[in-house]
């Protein structure tokens, strides 16, 4: 009796299993090593009490409300046409891959809005030595009452989102269009997670543990659609060799 061994493919290997494990590794070394005291205290302003970039009203609109809100639009169209795919003949075909893309894109970001409800972690501007009332505590299962509400982070999690997009790129052969999707994907995550950091809002370790959630689970949601062979190189991301069904 032969006794197979489940193998995980390049795809699952890489994005859902060795990247989110990477993160992980940077998100602890951040918070042991110091780097997120370090950082955050940066863009905090002793004179004032608090982080002058919380104040800025062009940053909270569009850095912070107004990119969540494009990215939730982004999620909505994908609904749409998943919800339209039978009656659409170009999308009928693509209604699975547009279902779980819809659901890699939304998971991530609702796991990481479940876990702040039930954790104590706080926000640097809520911490004493940031202008704040509160002691640094990492308890979990707390009541809501008494959770932090800032770990991991929310506002990341919408932004490394966008990897589903990617992923169903690549489930579609489209190499060009999963690269650039790909880089946007992480731009954003960036670029999001930049923007509460320097509010206060955020310590780096807590996007870090938001990149890493929204990327394996997305990976894993996607993976049923992925070519067996699709992976990714040290040299270059998805060769389009790799990307055929």
């Amino acid at each position: 009796m032969s006794v197979q061994i489940w193998r995980p493919s390049p795809f699952l290997l890489a994005h859902g299993l060795l990247i989110p494990a990477s993160l992980i590794v940077m998100a602890l070394l951040s918070r042991v090593s110091g780097w997120d005291e370090g950082l955050t205290a940066l863009f905090f302003d002793p004179a004032i009490g608090d982080f002058p970039a919380r104040q800025s009203v062009a940053l909270e609109d569009w850095g912070h409300r107004w990119a969540k809100s494009a990215v939730l639009g982004v999620w909505l169209l994908l609904l749409l046409a998943a919800m339209a795919a039978p009656w659409i003949s170009r999308l009928t075909p693509h209604r699975k891959l547009l279902w779980l893309t819809v659901l890699g894109m939304s998971l991530g970001p609702v796991v990481v809005a479940v876990l702040k409800d039930i954790n104590a972690h706080p926000c640097p501007w809520d911490l004493k030595a940031y202008g704040g009332a509160l002691d640094y505590t990492a308890d979990w299962f707390v009541p809501r009452s008494q959770a932090g509400r800032c770990f991991p982070g929310g506002h990341a999690a919408g932004g490394f989102s966008v990897l589903a997009l990617a992923f169903a790129a690549i489930s579609l052969g489209w190499a060009v269009q999963a690269r650039w999707l790909l880089v946007l994907a992480v731009l954003m995550g960036l670029a999001f997670s930049v923007i509460r950091i320097v509010q206060g809002a955020h310590f780096l370790s807590h996007n870090l543990w938001s990149a890493a959630i929204v990327w394996a689970l997305a990976a894993w949601v996607m993976a049923p659609q992925m070519p067996r062979n699709s992976g990714v190189t040290l040299s270059r991301v998805w060769p389009a060799s790799k990307l055929q069904p």
